[in-house]
């Protein structure tokens, strides 16, 4: 490539593996020379060699103008996109990725090789199928491999991963940054995502596992710790999802390895997982590995990608819970956050993704039994609840059983059973005949509701609930007497008969006076009335608990007085009203000022002035004695 600077503008000449010359000025020229090199003949003359090279020239025009104009990844995602949807893809996909493919294993160059990775990694988006194609990706996971073990910068790395950047003058990395990325940063960036991608669908074999030693794993963990201060997570958590996918892939690849054995009746070496060992072996120094784990678990959208990435994670945690080597590998603080994420999931997950759910119930049992959870009682309340809520109302909707099972094997657990026994007994709560033995009766509760008098004792109203129940029985309960008691009169007079219940006389009117019921009054002081409220049993001054009090005092220390004798408040029957004090006299009003009725002829101003004395005049209508004095 040549670049020749001029006044206005920088031209770049780039010479492709044809011998064409482009001369590019400006965005605009790129994309339009994208555009003529993908457009094929109209009449349908186009040959498979033509085919051929329309595909070699677009790797070749992007490739050289990529650190120019692709430098986004939407950029470079367009560019893939329209060579996805010419006809090169549209009727000869299959021989393009086939050509694609062999281009990638012969090529030296790295701008080629990234220009046609990206392409495979666009086309596999859109056809799954060429994903899970094992003969095609075959021969390209080594070289794959071998970018992944670049070793970069991480800040060069970091600026590649998009950085993002700040106003001028903020001292950003993207402002500060000089000259074009490494490619190597690039390459093996997209080598990890593209081996991801292909551990992510495809089932590989023992034989082909063996190329994933325990270096490259290792290689793998240090990647994680080496970029956990890049301010773009993308990379990391990318390798991070390899790590798990790679162990999905030793799990599935030791279940048959196993099964083959005990088939065969032969004592085959067992395939180890080596990603659980190189963790073990590293079990100090990849702390950053588990938490971003629980990171991506919290932060992951309901996506079909992140739905997968899930799944492989929780995998892997199983495995490191219910193996004794890993068990605590995790912070106590970090499991805590791994609790909250298990409720959040369990409750808010719909019927479609249930087999994410299985999953986080499988892996909900050991994190609550193996691991420092065990000890460390941390919102079990809510697991009981958010558990309890995945199989109820099952007479109402279908319940699955694999579900079901689950959730009796975690509420078996240890940890819920002593939790029920303590404050979860809903026997204990729900048994309402014990804590119903002795209450008051409705009446009682509402007599003492009612009752507004300051000076009642409490002891009062305690003896009155414990013996309102005993109204029916011959033994009534004895009440201390004091001296307002000796006052009463015996309330078993042959005018009234004996009430039905406590508080009976008092809820049926009644014209009866008040001076029938003796000395109840005496007491407790009278309650002051207003004067326009009339006064009678039903409505009148005497609470009801007085009438109880009355009606169960049953002996008296003295007899009682006479009815004339006792000392009863006046009531508008027997004693007579104050007379009402004469309202005041209105404010006299203050004289009016003399009115002028002339003028002399001097001038002066004449006035009527009313006389002062109280003479016959006063008593004549119509006169008035005047006097004219001049002014």
């Amino acid at each position: 490539m040549m670049i020749l600077a001029s006044d206005s503008a920088v031209n770049m000449l780039a010479e492709d593996d044809f011998g064409i010359i482009y001369f590019i000025e400006n965005p605009q020229q790129f994309w339009s020379e994208l555009d003529d090199v993908l457009r094929l003949p109209s009449d349908g003359s186009a040959t498979l060699s033509m085919l051929d090279t329309t595909l070699r020239r677009f790797v070749s025009l992007c490739a050289s103008y990529h650190e120019q104009y692709l430098q986004s990844p939407l950029q470079l995602e367009h560019a893939c996109l329209l060579l996805l949807d010419s006809e090169l893809f549209t009727f000869h996909s299959e021989r393009m990725c086939e050509l694609a493919i062999d281009e990638v294993q012969s090529k030296t160059d790295p701008h080629g090789q990234f220009i046609l990775y990206n392409i495979l990694l666009f086309w596999g988006r859109r056809q799954s199928a060429f994903l899970r194609n094992h003969k095609c990706w075959q021969p390209l996971i080594p070289l794959l491999m071998d970018h992944s073990l670049v070793e970069i910068d991480p800040e060069a790395e970091d600026l590649y991963l998009g950085a993002g950047s700040t106003p001028s003058g903020g001292g950003s990395r993207s402002s500060i940054m000089m000259g074009p990325i490494a490619i190597e940063a690039k390459l093996r960036s997209l080598g990890v995502r593209l081996l991801y991608e292909v551990c992510r669908v495809q089932k590989l074999s023992e034989e082909d596992l063996r190329i994933f030693s325990d270096s490259f794993i290792d290689h793998l963990f240090e990647l994680v710790e080496q970029t956990r201060l890049m301010s773009d997570e993308t990379f990391n958590y990318l390798v991070i999802k390899l790590i798990v996918a790679l162990n999905e892939q030793f799990m599935v690849a030791g279940l048959s390895s196993t099964a083959q054995s005990q088939g065969s009746q032969g004592k085959a070496p067992e395939l180890r997982n080596r990603v659980l060992d190189v963790l073990i072996s590293r079990l100090g120094s990849s702390k950053t590995f588990g938490e971003n784990m629980i990171f991506m678990l919290n932060r992951a959208s309901r996506s079909s990608e992140d739905l997968c990435m899930q799944l492989l994670v929780l995998k892997l945690l199983y495995i490191l819970f219910t193996s004794k080597a890993t068990s605590e590998y995790f912070y106590t603080n970090d499991l805590c956050v791994l609790v909250d994420v298990f409720l959040r999931e369990l409750v808010d997950l719909d019927d479609e993704s249930e087999s994410l759910r299985h999953t986080y119930l499988r892996v909900l049992h050991p994190l609550l039994t193996k691991t420092q959870l065990r000890d460390i009682p941390y919102k079990r309340p809510q697991i009981v609840m958010a558990l309890e809520s995945l199989t109820q109302n099952a007479n109402i909707r279908d319940v699955n059983p694999t579900t079901k099972r689950l959730v009796e094997r975690c509420l078996t657990g240890e940890w819920c059973v002593q939790l029920r026994k303590t404050s979860f007994d809903k026997d204990a709560l729900n048994s309402q005949g014990t804590f119903r033995q002795g209450s008051p009766s409705h009446d009682i509760v509402a007599s003492t509701t009612q009752d507004t008098s300051p000076s009642q004792p409490l002891s009062a109203n305690l003896d009155r609930a414990s013996g309102s129940a005993s109204l029916a029985t011959p033994k009534l309960k004895q009440i201390k007497t004091s001296r307002s008691v000796q006052n009463m009169k015996s309330p078993l007079s042959p005018r009234f008969p004996l009430p039905r219940s406590a508080t009976a006389s008092f809820r049926r009117p009644s014209t009866d006076s008040v001076t029938s019921f003796g000395g109840i009054a005496s007491a407790t002081p009278s309650i002051p009335r207003r004067r326009e409220k009339s006064i009678s049993v039903d409505n009148g001054p005497f609470p009801s608990q007085q009438a109880e009090k009355f009606l169960h005092v049953k002996h008296h220390t003295h007899p009682p007085p006479s009815p004339g004798a006792s000392s009863l408040p006046p009531t508008p029957s027997t004693a007579t009203q104050k007379p009402r004090r004469p309202p005041p006299a209105p404010p006299k009003r203050r004289k009016p000022p003399p009115i002028p009725v002339g003028k002399t002829h001097g001038g002066a101003v004449i006035t009527a002035i009313a006389s002062s004395s109280s003479s016959a005049a006063a008593n004549q209508p119509g006169k008035q004695s005047r006097m004219l004095t001049p002014s």
